[in-house]
């Protein structure tokens, strides 16, 4: 007979603290991150003036949400980075359309 096990549950997006504010922690001119309604968001700076930036959502396992990577403008600061990560986040978590 199996059992079945679960390593996780994740929590809907309803249950989730969305009312906290994003703060940004580390290096803003270099590598930072910030956690917020169990996501981590992510900004890093590359090279020749661009930046990376990633959402995670840590309540379904850690999967990637979404990045720079699937957009073909790359932000060229750190705050444009960190503000479309936050856009990104907002939309998954259904805060705007």
């Amino acid at each position: 007979m199996f059992a079945e096990i679960w390593f996780y549950k994740p929590l809907t997006i309803k249950h989730r603290d969305m009312h906290s504010p994003i703060a940004w922690t580390g290096d803003l001119q270099d590598d930072c991150s910030a956690k917020f309604a169990g996501l981590v968001l992510r900004a890093e700076w590359m090279d020749n003036d661009l930046w990376w930036w990633c959402i995670y959502d840590m309540n379904n396992g850690g999967i990637q949400i979404d990045s720079s990577n699937n957009y073909n403008r790359r932000p060229n600061t750190g705050e444009v980075a960190r503000k479309a990560a936050e856009h990104s986040a907002f939309k998954y978590l259904g805060i705007i359309e």
